[in-house]
């Protein structure tokens, strides 16, 4: 598992996909072996990974739209992160 960096820039993996569960209305990543139902800051920070924009970027556009400081932004952010990259349904690259 990569450590991850503020530069990483995340991308859903392969086979990965973010939709809106049409049963549920809840956004939810399809993969393979499922289905995760995402939390409405989960499907925040997830419709930013883009394989292009930086986590810090993400961290940044989140805290033009949330009431809440950068500091606890970044922590949801890397935790979030964290746990869809434990799964394998992310990648960081560089």
């Amino acid at each position: 598992m990569t450590e991850i960096d503020p530069h990483h820039r995340p991308s859903l993996a392969p086979r990965v996909r973010l939709q809106i569960d049409t049963v549920r209305q809840e956004p939810v990543l399809l993969y393979p072996e499922g289905l995760l139902v995402l939390s409405p800051t989960a499907h925040e920070i997830v419709r930013r990974c883009d394989g292009h924009t930086s986590i810090e970027s993400i961290v940044r556009s989140l805290g033009d739209e949330f009431d809440a400081t950068e500091e606890i932004l970044r922590q949801d952010v890397l935790e979030t992160l964290a746990d869809l990259q434990q799964r394998n349904l992310i990648v960081l690259d560089p």
